[in-house]
């Protein structure tokens, strides 16, 4: 089981090891201008105070003109100590830990807003121990740690045997847009436009058993290459004879030796038109890139053309196995163990397990197509192999409680949390299980309020690493924010954990991609 105080001094040490934060702020336009210098407050009116070192008087923006307000350069100015949080029914996820419960109210104990009362009805799931283990990463509210990968030459042609014909090769870059990078990072997304080599990849240290969740939004049918225990590491060019000239590897349907290139020794699964098929990169004895396919029945995903979706793949190096969800439905399992795991010309080293790929890095690239996507909520843990769909955590009538082992569980009703401890009615008798062996407890859909559409005049603050607190701004000043949530109350929220304030937050799908660059 994973004990809350390791993972509190596990979650804060790498935050706690920033360096100096940078005071500057960025205000984003709605028109897709930006201005930086300080976030000084708004008031009742709506109208956000803007001062820059080197304007004599604060500057007054209207709020409905301001898309964001990215603070400190997307850090935050104090460590958040605990990942545990609740998550409301309407997706907001409020950090600090459950001190009390009944069947009335939740009570949480938080470092940015107190202690706060929740109608019991208004929470969806209390998280004491989340994603499975040890939090990684959560972001990307910056380009810290991440590299963009550029290569020269064409992209790879579709697999035919992934089921993608239709997808288009990549065309001829326009020459203004020759030599730019197709992916860029702003706000708390990394967007690409498609139709180039470039991936983007962060050496986040994967552990053997590992999860990797993402939100991927796009515009027409999408095509992803996700990179997954990789090395990042390419060998060196060997020294070629006078006159010889550099071999070019020859890419050919369902190769895509140009992902080896972009990521190392990794896994890199990819889905192109709703067909998710996984393959595995190398490089030979001699330095050129291999690819092999890894063999599975035929499976597909029902996405729209436009649309987003939360993409979860849990990968076990240890088991041999690798598993995607999309949006909590179990899609496909594969297990490298069974195919081949060949390394071409090479023996297998002496005790050498089938999964090949001892790397820790993720990455992401656009295959053969202009399609832009846009990536973002992308969160990296151990995972405790659990292998259920997120969806079997979900039931009208009961409450389901899964333990921090990831195996065991209770449905039923919960009837309280007390001196820290969770009272449970289960099927077979009244329960009491200690919250720090507690991983999730959803309560049952038919007992949540019914979500109701967010007012035009809300925002959201996006707190770091986790957590979302929406609501009505009624002022600013002093570091912190006032916000009127129709689930929570009047909220006086501290701004040192937050990175973002998103004030656009009720238009649609396509309003939303009025921030790409």
């Amino acid at each position: 089981m994973i004990r809350p105080l390791v993972i509190a001094a596990l979650f804060a040490a790498p935050l706690a090891a920033e360096e100096a934060v940078p005071a500057t702020d960025l205000l984003r336009f709605t028109n897709g201008n930006q201005i930086d210098g300080r976030f000084s407050g708004m008031d009742s009116g709506g109208v956000i105070t803007w001062t820059r070192p080197d304007v004599a008087t604060p500057m007054p923006f209207q709020r409905d003109k301001v898309r964001q307000v990215v603070l400190r350069n997307a850090h935050p100015l104090s460590a958040m100590s605990d990942p545990c949080h609740v998550t409301l029914v309407n997706g907001d996820r409020f950090p600090g830990k459950v001190v009390a419960a009944d069947d009335k109210t939740v009570t949480i104990d938080t470092t940015s807003a107190g202690t706060m009362v929740l109608p019991r009805d208004a929470v969806a799931v209390i998280s004491p121990n989340p994603f499975g283990g040890r939090l990684l990463y959560a972001g990307p509210f910056d380009e810290k740690g991440w590299n963009v990968v550029h290569l020269d030459g064409p992209a790879a042609e579709p697999d035919p045997f992934a089921g993608n014909l239709r997808a288009p090769l990549t065309p001829k870059a326009d020459e203004e847009e020759a030599g730019k990078p197709s992916w860029v990072h702003t706000g708390a997304s990394w967007y690409s436009k498609g139709g180039a080599t470039d991936a983007i990849t962060l050496d986040a240290n994967l552990p053997d058993q590992a999860l990797l969740r993402f939100k991927l939004g796009w515009r027409s049918r999408p095509s992803l290459s996700v990179a997954f225990h990789a090395d990042l590491e390419t060998p060196a060019p060997k020294d070629k004879k006078d006159g010889e000239e550099e071999e070019q590897p020859r890419l050919n349907f369902g190769g895509m030796q140009q992902l080896a290139r972009l990521f190392g020794t990794s896994y890199v699964i990819n889905f192109q038109s709703g067909y998710p098929y996984l393959q595995r990169t190398w490089f030979n004895d001699e330095g050129q890139p291999q690819t092999e396919r890894v063999r599975n029945g035929t499976t597909s995903v029902r996405l729209p053309d436009t649309g987003e979706a939360i993409f979860e793949i849990r990968c076990d190096r240890k088991h041999g196995t690798i598993t995607v969800h999309v949006d909590g439905e179990f899609v496909v399992q594969w297990n490298v163990s069974e195919d081949a795991g060949r390394i071409a010309g090479e023996a297998k080293a002496e005790g050498q397990g089938s999964y090949q790929a001892p790397g820790g890095g993720i990455g992401f690239m656009v295959p053969g197509t202009s399609a832009a996507v846009r990536v973002s909520d992308i969160i990296l843990a151990e995972w405790n192999g659990m292998t259920d769909s997120a969806r079997s955590m979900e039931s009208d009538h009961r409450d389901i409680a899964l333990l921090s082992n990831g195996t065991d569980r209770f449905s039923g009703q919960v009837i309280a949390i007390r001196n820290g401890v969770m009272e449970i009615d289960a099927s077979y008798g009244p329960l009491k299980v200690p919250m720090n062996e507690v991983a999730e407890i959803h309560f049952a859909r038919d007992q949540r309020r019914k979500v109701e559409e967010a007012a035009s005049s809300e925002i959201a603050v996006h707190l770091q690493p986790v957590g979302r607190v929406s609501g009505v701004p009624l002022a600013s000043a002093n570091g912190r924010i006032q916000l009127e949530s129709t689930l929570a109350g009047k909220i006086d929220l501290d701004l040192s954990p937050a990175v973002i304030l998103e004030f656009q937050t009720g238009g649609g799908f396509l309003d939303d991609w009025d921030d790409e660059p």
